[in-house]
């Protein structure tokens, strides 16, 4: 779950607009990931502070998904995950065996569902990171 900053709001509402924000506002404990991700699915460019709120908001959701160890998600500057599926080794101190980089663009492409995995460009290691398609898009575009 992504809580609300103001930043992170103001930014919200000059994007998608006051009527879209405020009824997640008024939840008594409101998740601005949909909102972040919607926002994410457009093209325009989306300015850091949506960028990096967007890309924490996704990372957070693969891990609810995936929880696990296997693979670590990486979208510098602003996030990184361990994810795993069914099966795979468990990392548990330093650098992990199986990693997925991506640019935040490219991350947030492939959670919307703008980009295909096959697509991407992307660091890869290990013989479990392409395993991480699997968790793509997290939701479709708009």
């Amino acid at each position: 779950m992504f809580k609300p900053t103001p930043p992170v709001v103001a930014a919200l509402r000059a994007r998608l607009g006051d009527a879209a924000v405020d009824p997640v506002l008024a939840l008594r404990k409101p998740d601005l990931t949909p909102l972040l991700l919607a926002a994410a699915g457009t093209p325009e460019p989306l300015g850091r502070v949506l960028t990096a709120a967007a890309c924490r908001a996704a990372c957070a959701r693969l891990g609810e998904r995936y929880p696990g160890a296997t693979i670590e998600v990486r979208v510098p500057p602003f996030a990184a995950v361990q994810i795993g599926f069914e099966a795979g080794s468990r990392h548990t101190r330093g650098t992990p065996p199986n990693v997925v980089e991506l640019t935040p663009e490219t991350f947030l492409a492939l959670a919307t569902g703008r980009q295909r995995w096959e697509d991407a460009a992307m660091q890869r290691s290990g013989v479990h990171a392409a395993e991480t398609a699997r968790a793509f898009p997290l939701v479709t575009s708009p």
